[in-house]
């Protein structure tokens, strides 16, 4: 099916990306107003989204508290790549362009941009990668633009990682927080795998906070920070634009497993 065919979905309200909540609405409405094309709109949005504070500790928190949608982090108004990319995709959709959920595996040795706390769990083990990063792309000019909005401006120059690019509405603008190691596929929603196991992880790290010998536990877990295997996130959604011939792979990187059928020993256990 083609994307001509099929933009609907890409405009769509849905669980996670919740574009018709009064919020977004209107967060939308006042980023757009005098916007002469869709360009300029998504333009706004990108870095009005991007800028919001990266705080994955924080947002842990309230996804923790089932508090996953896009009006949620709008909320908040600090996030992690989850709620970035689905708070710029809900006010794409509500100004009225299609957008889509977009997940890679970045390479991120030093993991600088995590919260102290969570950096000491998921970099426990030197090269762990972040298995599925969240990003979204707009539909602009007749194609799929990747716009990485996850770390926000002023934190990534104080870190030392600005931003080389600016929003031109024509170039991918990728994340500052390391290699692309692989792209897992687009979606028009978050997949149930995906978003369970980001709950899953929240979850589990704010346990480890409280508990020493649960967090050494969770620190070792190599199977929880590994994530949904990609090749069953993709057969599970035959609607996506992820099949698997079309994933690009590291052939040094390894499978991972599913939180369906595979929670890791920590993950299943409490502190």
């Amino acid at each position: 099916m083609t994307v001509a065919r099929d933009m609907g979905r890409f405009l769509v309200s849905t669980d996670y990306i919740d574009a018709d909540h009064p919020l977004v609405r209107a967060t939308a409405t006042a980023l757009v107003p005098g916007a002469a094309s869709d360009i300029e709109r998504v333009g706004r949005i990108y870095r009005y989204v991007r800028d919001l504070p990266y705080d994955i500790l924080a947002a842990f928190r309230y996804l923790a508290r089932g508090e996953h949608r896009a009006s949620d982090v709008l909320r908040h108004g600090v996030a992690f790549c989850m709620g970035k990319a689905s708070a710029f995709v809900a006010l794409c959709r509500a100004a009225g362009v299609p957008a889509r959920i977009a997940f890679q595996t970045v390479g991120s040795p030093d993991k600088e941009f995590l919260s102290p706390e969570v950096r000491a769990l998921w970099g426990g083990k030197s090269g762990r990668p972040l298995p599925w990063h969240s990003l979204g792309e707009a539909y602009l000019g007749n194609r799929w633009v990747k716009l990485d909005a996850t770390i926000d401006a002023t934190t990534a120059a104080r870190l030392g990682k600005p931003y080389r690019r600016d929003f031109d509405g024509i170039t991918d603008i990728t994340t500052v927080e390391g290699p692309i190691l692989r792209e897992n596929g687009s979606y028009a929603d978050y997949p149930a795998d995906v978003a369970q196991w980001y709950v899953q992880v929240a979850r589990v790290v704010l346990n480890a906070l409280e508990s020493t010998d649960f967090h050494a536990r969770v620190a070792d877990d190599d199977e929880l920070w590994a994530g949904p295997r990609w090749e069953a996130v993709a057969r599970r959604s035959p609607g996506s634009r992820c099949s698997l011939s079309e994933f690009s792979t590291d052939s040094s990187y390894p499978a991972t497993s599913s939180p369906s059928s595979n929670q890791g020993t920590a993950a299943s256990m409490s502190p």
